[in-house]
Parts: C-alpha cells; sequence; structure tokens
C-alpha cells in the first residue's frame, strides 16, 4: 500500500493505494479516499499514545485487503500532532537497517533491469545531491526501493522525497534528471548548468519531456489520457518558473579574485562607462544589449566571466572591465 495525493475538484486530497499485477504489468487502485484531513482517522489516547481508527481499517477489510496495523500507522505519522510525532520519531523506523545484508550479483542485475533509468536519475539526485550522473548506476543498492512499484506509486514515492528539494534547487534538479548535461560539451555542464546558452538549453528539456511523456515502457500500468502528465507537468512548472541557484561555486567563482582584492572590487564598484563601450566590451551591438531582459544579460556575462576570470587563465584587467560593463548595464536596465 502507499499513500497518494491526488487534486480532486481543485482540492488536495490523500489516497490510500495499492499496487498490483494484473496479470501483464504493475498497476494500482485506490482503496479508501482519506479526503484533505487525514488525521481525523487519528485518535488520541492520553499522554504520547495513539491509535489508527478501526473505520478504516473495516473499509480495507471491505476491500478485501487484510493490512497489518504497523504497516497502515505509518502512513499517518506525518499528520500526527507535531509535539507527539516529536516524541515518537526516534523510536520510528527503529528495525530499518536491523536486517541489512549486501546485495547479491542477481539482485543487482534485477535492480538494473527492472527499473527505468528516469527513476534511478531522480533517486540519484535525491539522495546524492549531483548533476553529474556519469556514475549513475554504480550505487545499484540505492535503486532497491523502486522494485515491486507500480508507475502511479513510484510517482508518489517521488515526490513525498522532492519535498525535500528547496524551491532554489529545482532547475538544477531537473537539469539532472533529464540529463540534459549531455548535450553538451563544454566541461562546466556537469557542474555549472547556469552558463549554459539558454535557448538551446530550453529546446533540449522540452525535446527530453515530450521524449519520456511518449515512453510506453516508463507509463506501462498507468492510465493515460490524450494530454501531458500531470506527473511531468511539475517538473516543467520546475524548469520554467525557477532559476537555478546562485550556488556556491559560482558564487566563488565570480567573486574570489575580486574579493581576494579589495582594490580591484573598488574599481569594479566606482567604474562608471559608457553604453557603446559596454556594447564592445560584450561583443554585441547596442541594439541586441537594448533587447535583452536581464536574466538573457546575466546569462551572456557568466559565459563571458567564466572564460575571462583569472584562475581559469583569462586576463585580470579584461575581467574587471567585464565586470564593470555588467553592473553598468544592469543599472540602465532598471
Amino acid at each position: 500500500m502507499y499513500l497518494a495525493r491526488r487534486f480532486i475538484d481543485s482540492h488536495l486530497q490523500y489516497v490510500l493505494c495499492e499496487s498490483y499485477d494484473n496479470g501483464t504489468c504493475l498497476t494500482n487502485r485506490d482503496l479508501v479516499l482519506l479526503g484533505s484531513r487525514p488525521e481525523r482517522f487519528i485518535k488520541y489516547a492520553g499522554g504520547s499514545s495513539f491509535y489508527i481508527d478501526d473505520s478504516l481499517f473495516e473499509c480495507l477489510q471491505q476491500q478485501g485487503i487484510t493490512a497489518l496495523y504497523e504497516e497502515v500507522e505509518q502512513f499517518f505519522l506525518p499528520f500526527l500532532d507535531p509535539y507527539i510525532r516529536n516524541k515518537i520519531s526516534r523510536f520510528c523506523d527503529r528495525s530499518q537497517y536491523r536486517n541489512w545484508k549486501p546485495m547479491s550479483a542477481k539482485d543487482k542485475a534485477r535492480v538494473l533491469d527492472e527499473t527505468h533509468v528516469f527513476d534511478r536519475r531522480r533517486m540519484h539526485y535525491l539522495r546524492l545531491g549531483q548533476v553529474d550522473q556519469s556514475s549513475l548506476d554504480k550505487p545499484v543498492a540505492l535503486y532497491k526501493k523502486l522494485l515491486d512499484k507500480s508507475r502511479d506509486e513510484l510517482e508518489q514515492f517521488m515526490i513525498a522525497r522532492e519535498q525535500t528539494l528547496a524551491p532554489s534547487e529545482y532547475k538544477r534538479y531537473v537539469f539532472a534528471i533529464f540529463n540534459l548535461q549531455r548535450f553538451f560539451s563544454e566541461s562546466c555542464a556537469r557542474i555549472m548548468p547556469q552558463v549554459l546558452q539558454e535557448d538551446k538549453l530550453d529546446t533540449f528539456f522540452v525535446q527530453e519531456v515530450c521524449h519520456l511523456d511518449s515512453d510506453r515502457s516508463f507509463w506501462q500500468g498507468l492510465e493515460r489520457s490524450g494530454c501531458l502528465s500531470p506527473y511531468l507537468i511539475r517538473y516543467v512548472v520546475m524548469y520554467f518558473d525557477y532559476n537555478f541557484p546562485g550556488s556556491r561555486s559560482w558564487n566563488n567563482f565570480i567573486h574570489s579574485f575580486s574579493g581576494q582584492r579589495q582594490s580591484a572590487r573598488r574599481h569594479v564598484r566606482s567604474q562608471r562607462m559608457s553604453i557603446n563601450k559596454a556594447s564592445t566590451i560584450f561583443g554585441v551591438s547596442r541594439a541586441e544589449l537594448a533587447a535583452m531582459d536581464r536574466k538573457k544579460l546575466t546569462g551572456l556575462y557568466r559565459k563571458k566571466a567564466f572564460k575571462l576570470h583569472p584562475d581559469k587563465g583569462g586576463d585580470h584587467d579584461r575581467f574587471i572591465e567585464l565586470t564593470a560593463a555588467y553592473n553598468e548595464l544592469l543599472r540602465t536596465h532598471r
């Protein structure tokens, strides 16, 4: 069984579901609609004790499901009174690693054979936080939890884990799980996607979304309409509604040189120049600069700064001049 989050009549509802084999593939079915407030099934008995209402188990029995109490209880832990949840948290999942043992070669082969690469990419990032997925299939044990789940259960599984992502990380996450780095030869693609050409990146992203949407092996067991799946729409929103973060590595890259040289930093702040000179430094016409929004201007600056930064073999004076031109253009764009 698993807990699903669904929008029903524009309202978030929780549904207790199960995956099952229909003879052809793993699919899913709804068992009990918990509504918008699953906590109504939690009964408090005083102190830190609680129990799940018997009416829920009766509903499951009517569906032909005899569920273990411990299995059902875990779905309601996030909805507990915060004080009680904090008190019992140390006792939850106590046996999670008790029976751990290394995976056999046969089990590893099964994991790689029966899990989709897109699911492995998501799991890899959510556990390790790495954009570079060149060693994707080395931590095979990481993907064991993906086995024996229907597509709907897998998507709900991922949604729950994606709640730990900060909004500033969304676009970076999408870049990694759709493996967009493979379309770029630049060495920085694996660690600094924010410096890549944005138009090309957008094109490749849309291409990969459409490719996954039409992948029948991925959606096997899940009913589809003629529209883009809501499970993919969330990634479209993550990509287009959010920007790459000003990551620590990028900030260090831009500010390390000028930060170490106070006089250079004062020079960047104080220098003023004409728009004509700024356009010459950026290598584009004044009309092209005027047509750029702040997002495109920043993208152009980052690409040129990456090449000119002294730590990358660039020229000190040209880097300072470029940064001054960028600041001047930002000021005039206001």
